[in-house]
Parts: structure tokens; sequence; C-alpha cells
């Protein structure tokens, strides 16, 4: 090899390009004043666009999954001070073959006369970056949490066959059951402690698809709702003719069992949770209804980020704060949306996630 070889003039711009699309780096600057962005090819790829195609704010707005926009948003709004221009968040984009690719955006807000002209910036795709934390967690980190709801199960049975042995007064077999309780609650603390500290999920979720009938679905999961929550009646109505959807019966139940157990949770002196089933377009569309301490409007897409916690939801319930988004991933790699709207009525929270039929 030239000893010269890796002087300034003989790196080629084919030898860029080749690097810049091996990293998966694209680049790109968004003019303020004309809302159009250009950038090159790699960032095309990252967000899915074709080669030709016009791009503006609202075409890589639409790009980005619907519940990951906020951090955009967040991200851009901040940097308008001339005291804090840059931004760096995380978001996720679907390609052509279904599959959820995560991006890594960074900007910088240019400013001419304290006046942001134009925004320059970076994506790179990270997904595999992402797939990493998986095979390095994977075992304890998805084991724990979805092990937590057939423990739910479990403590509900104990808890009945508690109640039928105090009602024999076989003392002996009243403090074997009252231990059983108190073990299965020292397994839920410790589940709750590894996954706060501990969880990442994976960017690429296998799916074992198959024809389900949402409603029987869902009436098994009200079924153990309403047999470890005793107070709480949950009821299923039905606006739709249509309950037969392709998907993973497993994912779809933890998201189901998840939606109920936060109505419940954060429903303090109430006692009833709504589920309806809907058709919607080509959809089918569940929503989870409560009439419990409610979301601040401008907090209903943040509650799918990663850990996040309402503020006041802290001192009614403990959580982790990674179950709404592992039912974001769910839903989104069933090709559907999930999102929160207020009550209609006033108060409390819906909980809607749709399916493609």
């Amino acid at each position: 090899m030239p000893k010269n070889f890796f002087n300034s003039a003989r790196i080629s711009d084919e030898h860029l390009a080749i690097a810049l699309a091996q990293v998966k780096l694209g680049f790109w600057e968004f003019n303020l004043e004309t809302k159009l962005i250009e950038c090159t090819d790699q960032n095309r790829i990252n967000f899915h666009l074709s080669p030709n195609e016009l791009i503006t704010e609202q075409t890589i707005i639409n790009a980005i999954l619907p519940e990951d926009r906020w951090r955009r948003e967040e991200g851009v709004r901040l940097a308008m001070n001339p005291e804090t221009p840059t931004y760096d968040f995380e978001v996720r984009v679907r390609h052509h073959d279904n599959k959820i690719h995560w991006l890594q955006v960074r900007g910088t807000v240019i400013f001419k006369q304290s006046k942001p002209v134009r925004i320059i910036g970076t994506t790179i795709d990270i997904s595999n970056k992402k797939g990493m934390e998986i095979l390095r967690d994977e075992l304890l980190n998805i084991t724990t949490h979805e092990i937590k709801s057939p423990l739910s199960v479990v403590k509900g049975y104990l808890q009945l066959l508690h109640k039928f042995i105090a009602k024999t007064g076989d003392s002996k077999h009243q403090l074997i059951s009252e231990r059983a309780i108190t073990a299965s609650g020292k397994v839920e603390r410790l589940m709750e402690d590894m996954t706060n500290e501990r969880l990442h999920y994976q960017s690429e979720m296998i799916l074992k698809k198959e024809k389900i009938n949402l409603e029987e679905l869902t009436l098994e999961v009200i079924a153990n709702a309403n047999l470890i929550n005793e107070d709480f009646e949950v009821t299923l109505s039905i606006n739709t003719e249509n309950l037969s959807v392709t998907a993973d019966r497993y994912r779809i139940a933890q998201v189901l069992t998840n939606l109920v157990n936060n109505a419940i949770k954060y429903s303090p002196g109430e006692s009833k949770v709504e589920i309806e089933i809907s058709g919607e377009n080509r959809n089918i569309k569940v929503s989870v209804v409560d009439n419990g301490i409610g979301i601040a409007e401008e907090e209903h897409t943040k509650v799918f980020e990663k850990f996040y916690r309402v503020e006041n939801t802290s001192k009614i319930a403990s959580g982790s704060g990674i179950g709404l988004f592992l039912c974001s991933e769910i839903i989104a790699h069933h090709g559907g949306e999930i999102k929160i709207v207020a009550n209609p009525k006033g108060k409390g929270t819906v909980a809607q996630f749709s399916l493609p039929l």
C-alpha cells in the first residue's frame, strides 16, 4: 500500500459514500423559511423515503411512529434557543418489510441575528445496537417482566385457597397458605426491582401469529382480572361483527392485561372498568375505559416512553414505567397503533389500540 494512501486527496467521494453507507449515517439540512429538507440518499433510506420524493418537515413527522413524535417536537422546541441549539433523540420508523427500525437523530439549529434560519444534522440507524442490548440481557429482562402476569394469577388462586381453608378452621394449613401468599408477594417485589434496574427491550420482536378471536381472548383476560381484583367489575361490550384477527395471541393478551391492570390500579375509589371492541375502517379497535385519576393531555404520548412515569401516580401505586412501553412495542410490531385519550365522561382515561383486520 502506498505510504500516502490516506492522504485526504486520495480519499474520494466514493470512499466516503461507502463508509457512510456501512454505518448507515445520513446527513440532512432543513431550511426553516422554505420548510424543505435536503438530504443524502442514506438519510432517505433511514426514514424509508423514495429517492425522488420531495421532503418537508411533515414528511419526516409522518415517517416517525405516532407515539414517538413528541420526542422530535420537544427536542426541536428546546433547540430553538441560541443557548441550547442542539438536540439528540431516538425514534422508530417502519420500513417496507414492516420491520421497526430505530434511528438516532441529531440536529443543530443555525441562527442569523438571533433568528433560527436552518437546522443541520444527522441520522443513524441504531437497530443493531438495540438488538445487541437484548442479546446481552434477554433472559433476565424479558422473562422478568412477562412472568409477572401469570404470577398475579397464581397469587389470586392462593388467596382464594386461603379463604377456603380459613373457613374450615384448619390453623396448620391456614398458616401454610399465608406463607405461600407472602412468598408470592416477595417474588413480585423481586421481579419489580429487577425490572426497574435492568430492563432493555428488543428492537425486533418475534411474533407467533395465528387467527384469534378477540372476544374470547378478552374474556379470558377479564376472568383473570376479576379473580385477582374482587372489588372491581370488568365488563365487555362489542360493537362489531368481525372479531377475528391475525396476531400473536400471547402478546395481545399481554397488552390487554397491562391496560386493564393499569385501569384498576389507578382508579382508587372506583369499582368498574369497561372494555369496548369496535370496528374502525379496516381495523379493529379495543378501548379500556376507566374513571380513575386520568393522565394530563401533554403526557398522553410520553407514557409510552421506556421508564416514564406520570408524576401523580407514584403516590397511588408503584410501577417500573415499562408496561406501556412494552404495549407500544407489541402493537407497533403488529402494524397497529396505540394511544391514550381523555375519558369523554370527564374523569379517567381511555387506553386504545387498533389492529389491522
